[in-house]
């Protein structure tokens, strides 16, 4: 009953902080860019990516994730406590390895940004100074968060999270108000990443009491863990490919309009997915039990019953972008960013299948199959890309798009496919009890609200949000009597009673 209350409002503050980022996306960032000027703002972004290409973990903390739920299933205290070891030995030599790198690369960086005036290399290497340093110290803690999840400390480590982006955000806006700059910006970010670092390891330390045997090395084991590391970073890699790469890709074959048209859908997607996806980890140490059980059926069951949740939300998004995408594009942005609308329609048009789908890939990971997903992956970015470089000189941005679209709906198949003959999940009913159940319904509710937007020129942000809490609360109420079970409407009126207490 405490895993299940933890999960619950592990979710809760999982939505919380996920709304606090689009927040600050939509309000705070804008008055940044005005406090700072473009300039500063530009050598700020540029050396927050440019750092985070070698900050990159090869998917150890996935693997730290995956393997001490396995071990707990078990009951084996003593190989948490000998993995953990391993895993930090390495996340060390990997540390001391992106140090050298980051100082090598350091005289060079006016050769490398040749487009920065005198005055903006000198800046941005103090930049890059602090900024590496505060990624270097940071680095060597990451663990922490995937054994975090692994013994399902889920508040903690959503309330670690909110703190960050909430603290970063406070301190950012009152330096900036007091006029200390752009230093002051990347001094911050820096400065409560760390720390929320180190509360992580604090946290971990005191409610596992996981001893921590760093004198362990086992060659078998070490192979086991960073074979099965390598994999899932070739996923990570495979899926930024995909989607990064398509505005260099615009910018060799067709314009810069068209880059902006697909950057600003990729923005949109991402805060798409990141909204739908709040829920993602919270279950690995749940499915690593029921595997170890034998409980398979239970495995399915509880796909069904989280796969519906998230579609709810999904659903709600996407179809409210469906309704309201272009005239919040207007309103947002302006003109000329009219391909934007389908540019998101298809980059998120998959989202509806595979996002409720999680469940199952924390059954790939439970049972180390990870290997088939990442060459599924692997074979939709090659082919997502090879159709771009088709379509994008004739249909830019749309093309791309497009690519994407059909290369994820193979990938889909695929992976479906993979999921009922290998990993012997009943997807006939998933799909059943999931999407044939519940988006009729959707399709019904959504279907008045398109077409009234059709003939009504929405021009003004007030008769937006009127339509869009129209929309929502309208959404919600029909659901809620016909088609939520009791199981959902137990979570939802628990979710009101928490919060009619509080």
């Amino acid at each position: 009953m405490k895993n299940n209350s933890s999960i619950r409002l592990g979710g809760v503050l999982s939505y919380i902080t996920v709304f606090i980022n689009i927040a600050v996306t939509f309000f705070y960032t804008p008055w940044m860019i005005r406090q700072l000027g473009m300039s500063d703002y530009g050598l700020y972004s540029l050396v927050i990516s440019f750092i985070s290409y070698f900050i990159l973990d090869f998917g150890l903390s996935g693997t730290v994730t995956r393997f001490i739920a396995k071990y707990r299933a078990e009951g084996n205290q003593e190989k948490i406590e000998n993995v953990m070891g391993l895993t930090l030995k390495v996340f060390w030599a990997i540390d001391a390895v992106i140090l050298l790198v980051l100082a090598s690369i350091y005289p060079f960086l006016s050769n490398i940004f040749i487009g920065l005036t005198p005055e903006e290399v000198d800046k941005l290497q103090i930049l890059y100074s602090i900024a590496g340093l505060f990624s270097v110290l940071s680095f060597i803690f990451k663990p922490m968060h995937g054994a975090m999840m692994a013994y399902e400390m889920f508040v903690e480590t959503k309330v670690i999270d909110m703190a960050q982006k909430v603290g970063t955000v406070l301190f950012i806006v009152i330096a900036l108000s007091l006029g200390w700059g752009v230093y002051s910006l990347v001094f911050i970010n820096g400065l409560i990443g760390f720390i929320s670092s180190c509360a992580c390891y604090y946290v971990f330390k005191r409610k596992s009491c996981v001893n921590i045997n760093l004198r362990y090395y086992e060659k078998r084991e070490m192979k086991s863990l960073l074979s099965y590391s390598m994999w899932i970073f070739l996923i990570s890699i495979a899926q930024r490919f995909r989607l990064t790469f398509m505005p260099s890709l615009l910018g060799i074959l067709s314009n810069s309009t068209q880059i902006s048209i697909f950057s600003l859908g990729m923005s949109i997607e991402g805060m798409v997915y990141v909204l739908a996806s709040a829920l993602n980890g919270l279950f690995l140490p749940r499915v690593s039990k029921l595997l170890y059980d034998g409980n398979r059926k239970e495995v399915t069951l509880l796909m069904v019953k989280v796969g519906r949740i998230q579609l709810y939300i999904i659903s709600l998004l996407l179809f409210g972008f469906l309704i309201l995408g272009q005239s919040f594009l207007k309103l947002w942005v302006g003109d000329g960013f009219e391909n934007t609308y389908y540019v998101v329609l298809m980059l998120t048009a998959t989202n509806i299948i595979s996002l409720p789908q999680h469940v199952a890939s924390d059954v790939v990971a439970a049972e180390n199959k990870v290997r088939y997903t990442a060459s599924y992956t692997f074979i939709a970015s090659a082919l997502a890309l090879v159709l771009s470089i088709v379509l994008a000189p004739k249909y830019g941005a749309l093309g791309c798009a497009f690519s994407f679209c059909i290369a994820m709906s193979l990938n889909l198949i695929q992976i479906n496919l993979f999921y009922r003959r290998r990993l012997k999940i009943d997807i006939g009913y998933f799909f059943r009890e999931c999407h044939i159940k519940v988006l009729p319904i959707i399709i019904l509710i959504s279907l008045p609200f398109y077409i009234l937007c059709r003939f009504m020129s929405i021009h003004s942000w007030i008769l937006f949000i009127i339509i869009g809490a129209l929309y929502t609360i309208v959404y919600c109420s029909v659901l809620y009597f016909c088609s939520l079970n009791t199981f959902e409407r137990q979570l939802v009126q628990q979710l009101f009673s928490i919060i009619h207490k509080k």
